[in-house]
């Protein structure tokens, strides 16, 4: 290094004069080849001069900060700073690294480091060059590409996307002329692909389109595309419209990597722009283990258009665990924050990095500021179906297939691992103990990306391959995977959508739509946005229409499950995971899985068999399709949770209601095995608490097991939940309440509050579990979560407040949060105990659930259905407390199926097979509306089949059920 460093004063970095020191060869070198471009002015060449200096700046800061960081608190701890001010011993440690002798220790303690730092900035500065040689040499074709003399560079932004190849990025340039991308890439799929729409879609003002592009062989200019708002709700239907256009294209083309940075609502027009990935073949995963319906249902959604990026999906990934960053979903208020790192009290002897929450920068891929996209989930349905139409209309002809030889020899991408993982690495091999040591870091890298390749099949794991990786990052690259489209390739693809299945497609969007929706509602209660009331109720010949609605959606789920040769089946459906709701194959529990669903369909089969159901073809070998990856998933998979609707106790609960309705196939076993799990399950540090998949929720099917095997085993077992559950109350004025593990605080109602935990800790007191002492302390216990609940209960109002939004005076009258699951476990409590308390309880969930329970769904969570059953269940045991709608509750139900169609999804849209949340608790309390149907409640994870028929002098006719 010569003379003085260069002017730091522009960065806010308080390392700014240090780091300009640090980097003075490379930071001059780069000026005086600006110097040297003869085809820019003066004005241009000091903008120029100025952006790349401060763009090779910040790059160094990024991989200088955490080393200088260390040497300052080295300083420190040392005693090599002065006494005085902390602001002049930050000063002086500044100026005594500005020496040779500074620069020595670094060398000392971090031998690769300014090796791999002048790399990394040497090849920036020359991508940089050579991109304003490039523009130089093609100033004249840029006039002509946009029309318009390009005049003089008025601003220059570098970086505009991940680093790759040496240095290079994208940039946007702004002339007097207009806004230009370059592009370190070719553009021949970009322009082939702008020539395929334009074929396709002719040339309607309001089509998909990508930017125009001026292909120069390895690299590119492209248009630049200004993020415009839609003015109405009329533009921004056709703007969604277009996105289902972009989905049938995609899903045709096989591309890849549509997410939110790469697109840009432009009005009605969303333009795909970095159209690298495309063409993109599958890599066949290895068997489940669990059945062919598995493997061939994870190989659709690995094709399907969840690969695009375009729709909502959340997979976990390092360091954006969580997150959605899909084209049409990062919405605001549905995102998580992220972790990343930053300076903590800069400019001090106290600086150190520390982690910090942040929210993800939003795109400019929203039409609208607040985009609300379940108002246009079948906009977007529809333009998938219209323009997948067209495009098979095309191959009818024989027009489809020649269109896709202009891709052939385009350069594409192929996105092996999420850059996301890579920045992660490149952080690790930029850390100040990798840069002591590299050789560990580089094996820790090499051991790292290896791993990953062993559970994602479409990384590299060859040891060359992962050395190029590593080596790309050492130097500041994201790796890029690419090759040249072959015939071969191309034709795979293009076999892989005909063979598509158009209805599972549709499944598929609309169940990643409503993830969306219901990501941004994970503090709220899941009703539908729609008033599902019917208009026009009857209670006329109940039992036809209730016989002809369970037909009719049984064979709607067994039309879109998805079928093995080894004659298993399953579905794909929106499931709630940890890091929020994402389309995937389905899991053993009741909630949203095979067991719930098996559950309806054995019920079916043997209501079928008493003749109180239509006949359906195919249900018994359905049942056993079922069944079959239900025990294959059981024995493969790690138990996600142990909670009564999701977990080991949902799995217990599963097996012996099935006992209960087909006797006699070992299925007690079954819920014996489950349980033994759940004996070596880690309770007293559990977490999760709630009855819908913690602590509380394991208590009634262990008790249930109890009853049925005789075991006092598993009465042990539920006692050990009981004392967890007492080790963690929150016992106060109001009562006990219990932490909450998906929101904020602890709340009330069933599913995750209170009441359920107080119902399972009174069952638990009623059991002969623990000692009489126990049980009446688990009964106080339970008696003090029902104050909690009380305390909630807005007498003004009649019903309960929703802790999750308190201020809303919007009431949940829903089994899973509000007066419906209060009730239901009052009517349990007093079935059982008979005490007023109960009763009272009882009394007031029923009246406002007659009032306000109907029309959100028609779900066993959260609809018309746990309504009906809080009512019929109600009237048996405390008749005069159900109030006389003048129509009967099932006339209720049935009509408004009749009205707007079965809805059992989460929201309208999204089909879900599912037991609570779908279709199957449809089918299940729609066989139990019969009087003579013994199927117990899954509401209160009952197991015995009740015997039937039941007293008839208790039982309305079957006319009027």
């Amino acid at each position: 290094m010569q003379g003085p460093p260069m002017d730091a004063s522009a960065s806010p970095n308080a390392f700014a004069p240090l780091i300009a020191y640090l980097t003075d060869d490379v930071r001059r070198r780069l000026a005086s080849d600006i110097a040297a471009q003869a085809g820019l002015d003066a004005a241009e060449r000091e903008l120029v001069a100025a952006t790349a200096e401060r763009a090779l700046r910040d790059n160094a800061e990024r991989k200088l900060n955490r080393v200088l960081l260390l040497e300052l608190h080295a300083a420190k701890l040392s005693g090599e700073l002065p006494e005085g001010s902390d602001a002049s011993r930050f000063a002086a440690f500044i100026a005594r690294s500005m020496t040779t002798e500074f620069i020595a220790a670094i060398d000392r303690r971090y031998p690769v480091l300014r090796p791999r730092l002048a790399r990394a900035l040497d090849q920036q500065r020359r991508a940089i060059v050579a991109m304003v040689s490039r523009l130089e040499a093609d100033r004249d074709a840029l006039s002509a590409f946009l029309g318009a003399d390009l005049g003089a560079l008025r601003a220059l932004h570098l970086g505009e996307g991940d680093v790759h190849e040496g240095g290079q990025s994208v940039a946007r340039l702004t002339f007097v002329g207009g806004t230009v991308m370059y592009k370190p890439r070719s553009l021949h799929v970009d322009a082939a692909l702008d020539r395929f729409l334009a074929t396709v879609l002719r040339d309607a003002p309001s089509r998909i389109r990508v930017p125009a592009v001026l292909d120069r062989g390895d690299y590119g200019w492209s248009r630049h595309v200004d993020h415009v708002y839609c003015v109405d709700d009329a533009e921004l239907a056709v703007f969604y419209r277009n996105i289902g256009h972009w989905l049938a294209v995609m899903r045709l083309l096989g591309g890849t990597d549509i997410h939110y940075e790469n697109l840009i609502a432009s009005s009605t027009v969303p333009y795909v722009v970095d159209v690298e990935s495309l063409f993109v073949t599958e890599i066949p995963l290895p068997p489940s283990q669990k059945g062919e319906a598995v493997d061939l249902a994870q190989a659709l959604i690995r094709s399907s258009v969840l690969r695009t990026g375009l729709v909502p999906f959340r997979a976990p990934v390092l360091g954006l665990d969580g997150v959605d960053i899909s084209a049409i979903g990062a919405l605001q208020g549905e995102q998580p924050k992220i972790r990343v790192p930053e300076i903590v009290d800069p400019g001090t002897t106290d600086a150190r990095v520390g982690l910090v929450s942040v929210d993800i920068d939003t795109g400019k891929n929203h039409p609208c500021l607040n985009p609300d996209i379940s108002r246009f989930w079948e906009d977007i349905v529809v333009g998938f179906r219209t323009m997948t139409e067209t495009l098979n209309e095309r191959h009818r002809k024989g027009e489809l297939a020649p269109l896709l030889d202009a891709f052939v020899g385009c350069r594409i991408r192929r996105i092996r691992r999420p850059t996301q993982a890579y920045v992660e690495v490149m952080r690790m091999l930029w850390h100040p103990a990798s840069l002591h040591d590299e050789a560990a870091a580089v094996e820790r890298a090499r051991d790292l990306l290896a791993k990953n390749a062993a559970v994602s099949p479409v990384a590299p794991s060859e040891p060359a391959l992962i050395a190029s990786e590593i080596d790309d990052m050492l130097y500041g690259d994201v790796p890029v995977f690419a090759n040249v489209l072959d015939a071969s390739q191309r034709d795979e693809v293009f076999r892989a959508w005909l063979d598509m299945r158009v209805e599972l497609e549709e499944l598929t969007i609309r169940g990643a739509l409503v993830t969306a929706h219901l990501n941004v509602r994970l503090n709220d209660d899941k009703r539908s946005p729609y008033d599902l009331s019917a208009h026009h109720p009857h209670a006329n010949d109940l039992d036809r229409r209730r016989r002809s609605m369970a037909r009719q959606t049984l064979e709607q789920l067994l039309r879109l499950s998805v079928r093995g040769d080894d004659r298993t089946m399953t579905w794909i459906s929106p499931v709630l995971g940890r890091g929020g709701w994402q389309m995937r194959t389905l899991q053993s529990n009741l909630y949203v899985g095979l067991g719930g669903i098996v559950l309806a369909l054995a019920t079916y089969a043997e209501e079928m068999r008493q003749g109180r159901l239509d006949e359906v073809a195919g249900i018994g070998d359905a049942l056993e399709g079922v069944l079959r990856i239900l025990r294959a998933a059981e024995d493969v998979d790690e138990p996600e949770a142990i909670g009564g609707f999701i977990g080991l106790g949902s799995q217990v609960q599963t097996w012996l209601v099935l006992d209960g309705l087909m006797p006699g196939r070992g299925y007690v076993s079954r819920a014996v095995a489950q349980a033994a799990r759940m004996e070596q399950w880690n309770i007293e540090n559990e977490r999760v608490l709630d009855v819908l998949e913690g602590v509380g929720g394991a208590i009634v099917p262990l008790l249930n097991l109890a009853e049925a095997t005789g075991d006092s085993r598993w009465l042990s077992l539920a006692e050990r939940a009981g004392r967890h559950l007492e080790a963690t109350a929150i016992v106060d004025e109001r009562g006990a309440c219990w932490p909450a593990s998906i929101f904020d605080e602890p709340i009330g109602g069933f599913a995750h509050g209170a009441t359920g935990t107080g119902w399972a800790l009174t069952r638990l007191a009623l059991s002969n579990a623990g000692t009489a002492t126990d049980r009446q302390r688990w009964l106080a216990l339970a008696e003090r979560a029902f104050d909690f609940e009380e305390s909630l209960y807005d007498t003004e109002a009649g019903n309960w407040i929703d802790v999750r939004k308190p201020d809303s005076r919007d009431f949940a009258n829903t089994w899973c949060h509000g007066s419906v699951g209060i009730g239901l476990a009052a009517c349990d409590l007093y079935e059982r105990t008979g005490h007023p308390r109960h009763l009272d309880t009882l009394r007031r969930a029923v009246r406002v659930a007659a009032e306000g329970g109907w029309g959100h769904s028609h779900t066993l969570c959260h609809g018309d259905l746990s309504n009906w059953e809080l009512l019929n269940r109600a009237s048996r045991i405390a008749a005069s407390q159900v109030p006389d709608s003048g129509m009967p509750p099932a006339a209720i139900v049935l009509s408004s199926i009749e009205e707007h169609g079965i809805v059992g999804g989460l929201a309208r849209d999204a089909f879900n097979p599912g037991l609570m949340s779908g279709v199957s608790g449809s089918i299940l309390q729609l066989a139990r509306m019969h009087p003579a149907c013994p199927v117990p409640s899954a509401l209160l994870m009952e197991y015995r089949v009740a015997k039937a028929p039941r007293d008839a002098a208790q039982q309305p006719a079957v006319a009027a059920i």
